[in-house]
């Protein structure tokens, strides 16, 4: 290691392998272009230098000389760092993944909206995934800039791309679904006020009408209100609106209506049926384990990578997109046919 707590240079690897700095450069940013060429045993020897002395790449210098940083910002952090186990976490794991794989670094950045009115980090980027939505300020400032972006489940402007789950398709099919076991009494649970406004929110809600409309079945009474009690929401749509089924807006509100269910005697899926989007690991643990409509969260996260790439290296070529991709409904103990 450099002693003295002195950052190592490429200098310090140049003279203790004997070559220029030049070549210790070269070889270091894995550039081999204009017929430059180096035997396996010096490369060997500047790696190995570079890795006992700590070395680690000036990237302000490199992004002068590259003109490119190869280094993507996640927006909508708050959503990857909260709640354990959201969908999110694992989206953008798949995102990084591929973004590794050519090449790219990733950062997150936590700003501080206070002092800056973007999201965008202070330093400069290739381009930006943002989880669900970020502020219009920070759409406007990318716009202007031209900087490539994708937004997963959510809305972008103009120029960007946004990979979305497939919500009115897959609301259609779970009332199809339970429809089809002989529900006619479907309760809608929405979302709880800590959710953030985005689009599932009305796809998912909007399309529980439409599809009860279609099969000539009224909405249960609640389904428009914010989800703020499991066991005052059971009262109202079980005991008192008999529902004999019911659609939640995600798995976590799934699991407090079981939850709710226990502390009111009611019998999940005996007295109730009850299905939710989000086929997250804890809806297999729980009792009854619960059907599920699950978005798919690691295709979303790579399609969503790959978008934005594309962007990145064919600018000229790149047409912004919107991608919807199907969910799947995978049935488990939490629904049955109604009570006769």
């Amino acid at each position: 290691m450099a002693e003295n707590n002195q950052i190592p240079t490429v200098r310090q690897i140049a003279e203790q392998c004997g070559v220029s700095q030049a070549t210790v450069s070269r070889v270091l940013n894995d550039n081999y272009k204009h017929g430059f060429s180096v035997s396996q045993e010096v490369r060997t020897r500047i790696l190995d230098v570079a890795a006992q002395l700590g070395y680690r790449p000036n990237l302000a210098a490199r992004n002068l000389v590259q003109r490119q940083t190869k280094m993507i910002a996640v927006l909508g952090t708050d959503l990857i760092i909260g709640w354990p186990g959201n969908i999110y976490q694992t989206i953008i794991n798949a995102s990084v993944r591929s973004l590794h794989t050519r090449g790219f670094d990733v950062c997150v950045s936590v700003p501080n909206l206070e002092k800056s009115d973007t999201e965008l980090p202070a330093w400069r980027i290739d381009g930006a995934i943002v989880m669900q939505e970020c502020s219009q300020r920070t759409i406007d400032v990318m716009e202007k800039n031209r900087l490539p972006y994708v937004v997963i489940n959510g809305l972008c402007g103009p120029t960007g791309s946004s990979v979305i789950p497939d919500d009115i398709d897959a609301t259609r099919r779970v009332i199809n679904y339970l429809y089809d076991l002989g529900h006619r009494r479907i309760a809608y649970a929405g979302p709880t006020a800590g959710h953030k406004k985005h689009r599932s929110i009305e796809d998912r809600h909007d399309t529980y009408l439409a599809s009860l409309k279609e099969y000539g079945l009224k909405p249960i009474e609640g389904h428009d209100k914010i989800f703020n009690s499991a066991p005052a929401f059971l009262a109202s749509v079980v005991l008192q609106n008999q529902a004999t089924a019911i659609l939640a807006y995600d798995h976590v509100e799934a699991i407090k209506i079981l939850h709710g269910a226990h502390s009111l005697d009611i019998q999940i899926p005996k007295q109730t049926s009850l299905v939710c989007f989000n086929d997250e690991y804890m809806c297999t643990v729980v009792t009854p384990s619960l059907t599920t409509m699950g978005v798919p969260l690691r295709q979303i996260g790579r399609i969503a990578a790959e978008t934005l790439l594309e962007h990145i290296n064919s600018p000229a070529d790149y047409k912004p997109k919107l991608i919807k991709l199907k969910q799947e409904l995978t049935i488990r103990n939490s629904t049955t046919p109604p009570p006769k």
